[in-house]
């Protein structure tokens, strides 16, 4: 991962969650419009997985701020 990857996801890491959540969502849309970006079914369960374990653990430890 370059520098400036790095920078942007310590920067994504430090904004609230609610802010988190509406950046990613807004990257996934996006990542869609790049034409030499394909990702396959595999990556995606292999992230929406992640991203799930990730929030499930949030809610258990009481650290949400995302209304859903």
């Amino acid at each position: 991962m370059s520098d400036a990857a790095s920078q942007l996801l310590a920067t994504f890491e430090s904004l609230p969650a609610n802010e988190q959540h509406e950046l990613l969502i807004a990257m996934l849309r996006r990542s869609g419009e790049l034409p030499d970006t394909i990702v396959s079914d595999d990556q995606l369960v292999e992230i929406a997985d992640e991203l799930f374990q990730t929030l499930d653990a949030e809610e258990s430890d009481g650290d949400v701020s995302i209304s859903r």
